[in-house]
């Protein structure tokens, strides 16, 4: 892919999607092949298909309870899976769909801020071998919905820095609201974007500036305010997702008590009854009789309460989280798809408990082929990284002020005790976009200085 010698683009983007499925197909037959269906589960999926059966019968619940954690994003992308009766099939087909729409996305937005380089191509090839969202485009879960949600909210916040119209930013105000329905990850980050928009675009003037950016917060919040009624009206829980509560809860507080009591992280966990509703009411009998909304604003403020008395002890666990985040490499993801890597008890825990360097020996002695591989996805990560940092000079400075912005939201929110490198999968994109102007540059000076260098001798 030369800049002298470029095919169609129209012909490049059809190859490339293509590749993005091909490969996608190919490793999902591979899954198939060693686990059947199961393969593609997450301990998590069901707390997906349980609202999304519901949602046949014109409800949204769980266990015979309004179900105020999930949001309904990906559930409704499952009704047709569930209703086809080949559950699995069709849900992975509709992410392999999404990922090839996401590749297009990228695609696009790249010859946004580079219309007239190669780098495009070379941000979507990125993308089409970037291990996280690759594994996960393979798992039943709200990951790919969300990333392509995403990236529509980025396509069009960049055509309104570029053209600041009210159609651009309404439009990526109700993208993003669309995407927090899928993962209510960015629920905070509508603020953080409207505050960013007092300052950009730099040729308008502040009065200009400052009505957009109310617009976008409002438009924001309009999109989510119904979901919040309903939980409201349903469960009396006064908030978009109990998400929220619950990982602050049973991981945050319950990292914090590990430490602060010298226990074992799992050990906490199951004191506190995670994922055991009989045991979880054994240790608060009086909550029996509580609404959904009163038990999520008792675990909320409990956590609170535990990480404001030790905030140091936090704030470590939370910086460990930030950096999981941002270098575990993703080989125990992949491992898993390979039956190689247990599902639970690997890693997340003993990082918890043993710290970082404890954990990388445990895994040296009782997955060595998994170790193995830990330093070759961990090249490849930062080879990511450093082609994304490199492209960064090459964008113009509002568009890498925004996706900065969104890299350091998205690294900082996910750090919690919880804390993997599917977390990571927003980011990566963003990664291989400004990665892509970097290599597309790195290509235009080889074939300069090619050029160059043959000159004398026509001369």
């Amino acid at each position: 892919m030369t800049e002298n010698n470029r095919i169609n683009p129209t012909k490049q983007l059809c190859l490339l999607l293509a590749l993005v499925l091909l490969l996608r197909i190919a490793a999902a037959l591979l899954i198939l092949h060693i686990d059947g269906p199961a393969g593609f589960l997450n301990p998590d999926t069901s707390t997906y298909i349980a609202p999304a059966n519901s949602l046949l019968h014109g409800s949204f619940s769980s266990n015979g309870l309004p179900d105020v954690v999930r949001t309904p994003g990906y559930p409704l992308l499952l009704v047709p899976a569930i209703a086809s009766h080949h559950l699995v099939l069709v849900a992975i087909a509709e992410n392999l769909l999404l990922a090839a729409i996401s590749a297009w996305l990228i695609w696009i937005i790249t010859a946004e801020v580079a219309p007239l380089s190669n780098a495009r191509a070379w941000a979507v090839l990125l993308y089409c071998f970037e291990p996280v969202g690759f594994l996960y485009s393979e798992k039943m879960l709200s990951d790919q919905l969300f990333a392509t949600l995403f990236l529509i909210f980025l396509w069009l916040a960049i055509r309104f820095l570029k053209s600041p119209n009210y159609s651009w930013l309404l439009g990526s105000a109700i993208a993003l609201g669309l995407a927090t329905y899928s993962r209510p990850v960015s629920l905070y980050l509508g603020g953080l974007l409207a505050a960013l928009f007092l300052f950009l675009p730099r040729r308008l003037a502040w009065p200009a500036r400052i009505r957009r950016a109310v617009a976008f917060a409002l438009a924001f919040v309009a999109i989510l305010i119904p979901w919040m009624i309903r939980n409201n009206q349903v469960a009396g829980y006064r908030g978009f997702s109990a998400i929220i509560d619950v990982n602050l809860y049973f991981y945050s507080g319950a990292a914090v008590e590990a430490k602060v009591e010298h226990k074992n992280f799992l050990q906490v966990q199951d004191e506190l009854g995670w994922s055991n509703e009989p045991r979880y009411f054994q240790a608060h009998p009086e909550q029996r009789t509580w609404t959904q909304g009163q038990i999520f604003a008792f675990e909320r403020a409990e956590a609170r309460r535990l990480i404001l008395q030790h905030p140091l002890t936090y704030a470590l666990i939370h910086l460990r989280g930030c950096t999981v985040v941002l270098l575990d490499p993703a080989v125990t993801e992949a491992m898993k798809l390979l039956r190689r890597y247990p599902e639970n008890g690997g890693l997340l825990s003993r990082g918890v408990d043993q710290g970082t360097l404890g954990a990388v020996l445990w895994l040296v002695r009782h997955y060595p082929d998994t170790a193995l591989a830990l330093p070759i996805f961990g090249l490849l990560l930062l080879f990511y990284y450093f082609v994304g940092l490199a492209g960064l000079r090459r964008l113009p400075a509002d568009v890498a002020a925004l996706l900065i912005l969104l890299c350091a939201y998205f690294i900082f929110v996910s750090g919690s005790s919880p804390a993997v490198a599917r977390f990571r999968t927003p980011i990566m994109p963003l990664v291989c976009i400004s990665g892509g102007l970097a290599i597309a540059e790195f290509q235009r000076r080889k074939t300069h200085a090619a050029a160059s260098a043959l000159e004398p001798a026509s001369n």
